[in-house]
């Protein structure tokens, strides 16, 4: 089973927000699902799973 792994670029995407912002607010979010993979500081991806998850519970913000 394969598990779909989101860039900060792929969540970006999804909440209709810069890469820039994503990278300096959203993910540094307390509340906000810790990366499944850190490869450095730079590169880190999360589940879309949890993600989504997340999202849901989001969805008053933003609007997919």
């Amino acid at each position: 089973m394969t598990t779909d792994l989101l860039t900060v670029d792929d969540i970006a995407t999804r909440v209709g927000e810069s890469r820039e912002y994503v990278r300096d607010k959203v993910v540094k979010r307390p509340d906000f699902p810790r990366p499944t993979l850190v490869l450095s500081q730079k590169v880190r991806k999360w589940a879309a799973s949890d993600f989504d998850k997340w999202m849901e519970k989001q969805k008053d913000k933003w609007r997919r």
